[in-house]
C-alpha cells in the first residue's frame, strides 16, 4: 500500500521558506541572549543589531512564503498552522526579549518586566484570535493590528540605536525612550482591538519595496548610513499603515458595497 505524502512539491517549497523564517526568529533570540552576556559596549550593540536584522529578515520570509504558496498553488493546512508558530517566535517572543535586553536596562525592574510581558501576552492573544475568528487567514484584512507591526517597530528602533554613533539615539533615556515605549504600548493595544487592517504582503507593488528596504539594512562600512535611512523610511511607512490602515479598509468596504448595489438589478427590471 502506497502512503500518500503529507505535502507535494508545490507545498514543500513555501513550507521551507516558512521554516527559514522561524530560524531567523530563533537566531534573533540567540543574538539577543549573546548580547546580554558581559562584554564590551560595541560587541553588545552589534549582537542586538543582528537580532533586529533577523527579526526583519523573518518578516520578509514570512511574507514570501504566502506569496509563493499562492503562486505555486501550494497552500496547505500544515503551512498555515506552521505560520502561526513562526509568528509567535519571530514577532512575539523575539521582540519581547529584545526589549528586555536593550531598551529597559536602565529603568525600574517592574517596567523592564511588565512591558516585554505585555508584548508577549498581546501577541499570543492576537494570534489565537486570528486563528479562531479569521478562517480566511487575513486574506480579507486583519482583525486587529498585525503582530508584525510591533515587531518591526522594536527591531527598527533597536537597529538605529545600535548604529554608530550609538549615543545619539539612546532607547533607555530621554525623549527617544518615551517615543519608543509609547509606540510599543500603542501597538500591543491595537493588536487586540477590532480595528481592521489590510494585508499589504499580497500585493507585489507593496511587498517588493519592503524587500529592498530590508535588504538595505544589511549594508556595512561606509554604506551603513544608507541602512539607517532605510530603517527610518520603514518606520515612517509603518506608522502610516498603523494610522491609515483602518480607514483604508473601511473605505474599501464602502466602495465594494456601492458597487454591489449598482450591480443589483432594480425591482422594476426583474
Amino acid at each position: 500500500m502506497r502512503v500518500k505524502p503529507v505535502l507535494n512539491w508545490r507545498q514543500v517549497i513555501p513550507t521551507l521558506v516558512t521554516l527559514a523564517a522561524m530560524l531567523a526568529g530563533f537566531f534573533a533570540i540567540l543574538y539577543t541572549l549573546q548580547g546580554m552576556a558581559p562584554r564590551g559596549v560595541w560587541e553588545t550593540g552589534e549582537y542586538h543589531r543582528r537580532a533586529a536584522l533577523m527579526i526583519m529578515l523573518s518578516m520578509i520570509l514570512d511574507g514570501l512564503d504566502g506569496n509563493l504558496a499562492r503562486l505555486l498553488k501550494g497552500s496547505s493546512d500544515f503551512g498555515a498552522e506552521l505560520d502561526t508558530y513562526v509568528d509567535l517566535i519571530s514577532f512575539g517572543i523575539a521582540p519581547a526579549l529584545l526589549i528586555y535586553a536593550v531598551s529597559l536596562q536602565q529603568t525600574q525592574v517592574i517596567w523592564r518586566i511588565l512591558l516585554p510581558s505585555a508584548v508577549a501576552i498581546s501577541g499570543v492573544v492576537r494570534l489565537a484570535r486570528f486563528k479562531v475568528k479569521d478562517p480566511l487567514r487575513g486574506q480579507g484584512g486583519y482583525g486587529g493590528l498585525p503582530i508584525t507591526a510591533n515587531a518591526a517597530w522594536v527591531a527598527l528602533m533597536v537597529f538605529i540605536s545600535q548604529c554608530p554613533p550609538t549615543n545619539r539615539f539612546n532607547l533607555s533615556q530621554g525623549y527617544v525612550a518615551i517615543i519608543f515605549l509609547i509606540g510599543i504600548v500603542l501597538f500591543v493595544t491595537l493588536q487586540v482591538t477590532n480595528f481592521r487592517y489590510p494585508k499589504p504582503t499580497k500585493k507585489a507593488a507593496l511587498f517588493i519595496p519592503c524587500v529592498i528596504l530590508v535588504g538595505c539594512l544589511f549594508f556595512r562600512g561606509p554604506y551603513l548610513q544608507h541602512a539607517v535611512k532605510g530603517a527610518i523610511t520603514m518606520i515612517i511607512l509603518g506608522l502610516g499603515y498603523v494610522l491609515v490602515g483602518p480607514f483604508f479598509v473601511k473605505g474599501h468596504a464602502k466602495w465594494k458595497a456601492r458597487n454591489e448595489d449598482v450591480d443589483q438589478p432594480l425591482a422594476s427590471d426583474q
